[in-house]
């Protein structure tokens, strides 16, 4: 077995690279000047089969915020529940909603305009339900309608009482397996309702059933279509008319179990006016945020040009990727400051090529060049179990997020991840799952287990790792808050894959976590 697998250690100004996105417990408060008013909103349509929409604006720059509100102290089930609804909405959106988790007890003490609100969990840990109008209202502890079974899914849409341009999502249940049913029934993305357009109750979700999840983006077909127009990907022509840099942003999909092969390409149509000055005017191409190439405009290129640009093909990832284009438009007089005239298009009939190779996996973990694999080689996520402290909501708002990230890189539906609490692992978890395990570690009591296995192990009774294999060591103050990733083979089945995340502080383990 291969012991190290990789190690980064992260003072708590080290940039995130590994999950790409940062959440927050806090939400801005309102100013305390007198806001400018607003035009009138728009009537929320609160229907459950046009999920992700309201919280999530398909086609839309800018987003609410939105927070997961779980028990304060959540069963696995419901922890579970909350990390396959994050995982759904890190999908339906694309990973761009603004999504953070918060306690029943942080909810009440918190300020929630401007944010759309998703509760999951049975409906005693919520009193603050029987504040909004549901189809289903709580009484007591429970939903009551005569529809409900006491092991049904339960989902839910209503005018948020803290906003009302904003909404609620409850995700719940009368027990717990009714409240994963009902995210389960979320993450297939296609929700079908009953006596009312905001209420869907779910008898059951068949083990073993797996479909392609309803999504904004189309991934890169598996079988001989490797070249699509961006039409195909459900683009249109876009043209910008700005004087100055604009963006035009793409998305496509590497489908799981399969890696970008080489000869990538894209053969970029596009066409511009000629009322530009052409010494300043042109566009750069990005793939990921890596620049792949160029191009100048020209009375040439005015009369519709298609450009050949190579892409890397280790440039492109598993999962959700960024096709972008940094489009200057320079007028031929500036001192006018006017774009009369200007533009450049980019067309629909624009064609990515970009040949798929199965993905290999193995045990013989070198580094975390390959994540978010092994932990999506099920596009379901079936493979794939969080191991958390019981107490630790840090820890819980991590592996949210980490769920989000992971969720925009798989198509599968539905989601079988599974969450499991520290002190109660079965024998089947540690054999059939890849973990992600997270918190402080002396809170982690299977890090007593690891500690023979780790790269780097803990000191004893201490969160501080024992730094003597790193390339380079360097002299720490005492009170330094560090996190730290921690990638191995686990020593009870090499064939499964432990990621810790773990600190010397909560605020460590939450780098460790941006990282």
């Amino acid at each position: 077995m291969n012991k190290l697998a990789y190690i980064f250690t992260l003072s708590l100004t080290a940039a995130g690279l590994l999950l790409g996105m940062t959440y927050s417990n806090g939400f801005a408060q309102a100013a305390t000047e007198t806001p400018t008013p607003e035009p009138a909103a728009t009537p929320l349509t609160l229907d459950l089969r046009l999920l992700p929409e309201p919280i999530y604006q398909l086609g839309s720059n800018t987003h609410a915020a939105s927070a997961l509100v779980v028990p304060d102290s959540p069963t696995a089930a419901e922890m579970r529940a909350a990390l396959i609804v994050s995982a759904s909405f890190g999908r339906m959106s694309r990973g761009k909603l603004p999504l953070s988790l918060v306690t029943a007890s942080q909810f009440a003490i918190s300020v929630w305009t401007n944010t759309n609100l998703i509760f999951v969990g049975k409906p005693a840990a919520f009193p603050m339900l029987s504040q909004v109008s549901l189809p289903a209202p709580v009484s007591g502890t429970a939903f009551v309608s005569s529809e409900i079974q006491p092991e049904d899914g339960i989902l839910q849409m209503t005018i948020s009482a803290w906003d009302n341009t904003k909404v609620i999502l409850v995700v719940s249940g009368n027990t717990d397996a009714g409240v994963v049913k009902a995210a389960q029934a979320l993450s297939v993305g296609s929700i079908q309702t009953g006596s009312y357009p905001n209420l869907a109750i779910v008898l059951n979700v068949n083990a073993g059933s797996s479909t392609v999840a309803k999504a904004e983006t189309l991934a890169i077909p598996t079988s001989t279509q490797q070249t699509n127009t961006f039409g195909d990907l459900g683009y249109a022509s876009q043209t910008v008319t700005e004087i100055g840099t604009s963006t035009a942003e793409y998305q496509f999909d590497i489908p799981p179990g399969f890696v970008a092969a080489e000869n990538a390409y894209l053969d970029l149509m596009f066409s511009n006016s000629t009322f530009l000055d052409y010494t300043r005017s042109g566009l750069l191409i990005y793939i990921n945020g890596r620049v792949v190439g160029s191009a100048r405009f020209s009375d040439e290129t005015a009369q519709t040009a298609i450009l050949r640009i190579n892409i890397p093909h280790n440039f492109i990832s598993a999962g959700s990727n960024s096709l972008s284009f940094d489009v200057n438009l320079a007028p031929l007089n500036e001192s006018s400051g006017e774009s009369f005239g200007l533009w450049a298009t980019i067309y629909s009939a624009s064609i990515l090529h970009v040949p798929l190779a199965p993905a290999t996996t193995s045990t013989d973990l070198r580094d975390l060049s390959k994540y978010p694999y092994p932990f999506i080689n099920d596009p379901t996520l079936s493979n794939l179990a969080f191991i958390l402290p019981e107490q630790d909501p840090t820890a819980w708002e991590i592996a949210a997020q980490i769920a989000f990230n992971l969720g925009r890189s798989v198509i599968g539906a539905p989601f079988y991840l599974i969450a499991v609490y520290d002190k109660q692992i079965p024998e089947e978890v540690r054999q059939n799952y890849d973990w992600i395990l997270i918190g402080l570690p002396m809170e982690l009591q299977v890090m007593e287990e690891l500690q023979d296995t780790l790269p780097a192990p803990f000191e004893e009774n201490s969160n501080n790792a024992i730094l003597t294999k790193q390339q380079v060591e360097y002299r720490l103050p005492k009170d330094a808050q560090l996190g730290y990733l921690e990638l191995l083979s686990a020593p009870w089945n090499h064939a499964r894959t432990i990621l810790a995340i773990v600190g010397n502080t909560e605020a460590g383990v939450r780098q460790a976590g941006n990282a």
